[in-house]
């Protein structure tokens, strides 16, 4: 894998990299392409083609949704430990 490739790929997936990291990317990396390759080396000459591992029969399988009323809101909002305006607050993810 070329230098090129790396900072290819640290430019799409918008990060930094320290130039120790593009070593460890660059090695292991090339060690999955490496690894990848032998799937060439696989006779599928027999075997018949398929689009997805799940076979047609499990992906048209299909049912309704129906909601379901919950009847024990108030238990939940009773048993929770703030509530505000009537919602159920949490800790801010944002910090």
């Amino acid at each position: 894998m070329l230098k090129s490739d790396i900072k290819k790929l640290e430019k799409l997936a918008n990060i930094e990299l320290t130039e120790e990291e593009e070593k460890v990317i660059e090695k292991d990396l090339s060690n999955l392409l490496e690894y990848m390759s032998q799937l060439d080396e696989i006779n599928v000459d027999n075997v018949e083609e398929m689009y997805s591992p799940i076979s047609n029969e499990l992906k048209t399988v299909v049912h309704k949704d129906d909601p379901v009323l919950f009847e024990n809101t108030e238990k939940i909002k009773n048993e929770f430990p703030e509530i505000k305006n009537d919602l159920l607050k949490i800790p801010s993810i944002h910090g």
